[in-house]
């Protein structure tokens, strides 16, 4: 009886699992999904929005920069004068990361950055309201990197002005004519690719994810796919010039100093690390990273960068060709890197959805074969 019982309950959950996969994590009114970085949501939310839009001009650049920098400018001023140890200089104020006070939404000092964005994205001069937007996140990544943000308000601050810049450029994949939208994406994509962005994997990938809205018509699919090889080719550069620099420094003026290096060298052994950056595998210098960056040399950061990057970058080529309707090129992705969670489970879900029961064996295998520790994680 009890036996009979366990079977019953294992086949409801059965039953469970696949309604909720079909119902669900896959449902999707647009694409075939499951989505990593593309919703619905998205596009549903540009079209609500169409309404407020409207054929009216936007601040100048120039103009635009001035707003967004004038508050962020007096919030370093007001700190300064109650940090000792700030320093003027001849580009504005220097303050010790540990000295300053966190970081608070409540002092207006991203206003600026809320009048630009809230003016941008009610117009419909595509290009004007994209260079503003872009701006806008350019200049808050700027910030936030220099502010103590302990608590991370400014970090989510940056996240949602990414989703709204998201939403808007669904709207110009929607609305403007192609050659519009290719420049409009390209100016997000430069975004994207610069500085302020190199050391934060997720968010590259999410600003270059405004070309996931252009992929889903033949003839502007190829901007979603070059705003895509530029951001490899950006991150490739940049780990490439970091190891160039990396080995041509004397030795003596890094790894080999006396007191700071000694310590660091300490954490690593402690870590069960080695000294050389070869050694360090991926997980490794992900966790020393989030420690403390500055436990890593500056070759090892450009690594541990592009080691995030292209697990990010994953969930951006897979969305890439389910949008495009490369269906089955999407679902061997999928398989292809089963050695990523994410993209595990995503293929076990097409294979639950379609009642493939033996292929999901077969899959369960070739994951725990190829990562065997896979298992042991999840007890």
């Amino acid at each position: 009886m009890s036996n009979e019982h366990g079977r019953i309950n294992r086949l409801q959950e059965v039953e469970d699992l696949t309604e909720y996969i079909n119902n669900g994590w896959l449902h999707s009114g647009e694409s075939d999904g499951p989505t990593f970085l593309w919703n619905d949501m998205i596009r549903e939310a540009s079209q609500e929005d169409a309404e407020n839009r409207n054929n009216v001009p936007v601040a100048q650049l120039s103009d635009a920069d001035m707003v967004i920098s004038m508050p962020m400018q007096w919030y370093f001023d007001s700190i300064a004068a109650m940090v000792p140890t700030a320093e003027r200089t001849d580009t504005g104020v220097e303050i010790p990361r540990i000295d300053m006070p966190t970081f608070h939404l409540d002092s207006q000092a991203l206003s600026g950055v809320d009048a630009v964005v809230g003016n941008a994205i009610v117009s419909t001069r595509w290009l004007d309201a994209v260079g503003n937007l872009a701006k806008a996140v350019e200049m808050t990544a700027r910030f936030v990197g220099n502010v103590a943000d302990r608590d991370n308000e400014g970090f989510d601050y940056l996240k949602d002005l990414i989703q709204t810049v998201r939403v808007y450029m669904d709207a110009v994949a929607c609305n403007a004519d192609p050659m519009t939208g290719e420049q409009a994406l390209n100016i997000i994509t430069q975004v994207a690719c610069n500085e302020d962005f190199r050391l934060n994997a997720m968010q590259m990938v999410e600003l270059l994810s405004c070309g996931l809205s252009f992929a889903q018509w033949d003839d502007t699919r190829m901007f979603a796919y070059d705003a895509l090889n530029k951001g490899i080719a950006t991150m490739s550069d940049f780990a490439t010039s970091a190891s160039t620099l990396a080995n041509s420094a004397d030795d003596s003026d890094s790894r080999d100093m006396q007191t700071d290096s000694q310590s660091v060298a300490q954490v690593k052994t402690d870590l069960g690390l080695f000294e050389d950056a070869d050694s360090l595998s991926a997980e490794d210098l992900n966790n020393l990273a989030m420690l403390d960056p500055a436990l890593l040399s500056e070759k090892e950061i450009a690594q541990a960068a592009q080691n995030q990057f292209d697990h990010a970058v994953q969930f951006l080529r897979h969305d890439l060709l389910r949008i495009s309707g490369d269906i089955d090129e999407a679902d061997r992705f999928l398989r292809d890197n089963h050695t990523s969670e994410p993209l595990a489970d995503a293929y076990a879900a097409r294979l639950i959805a379609a009642e493939r029961w033996q292929d999901l064996l077969d899959f369960v295998d070739l994951v725990l074969r190829d990562k065997p520790n896979h298992k042991k994680n999840e007890k």
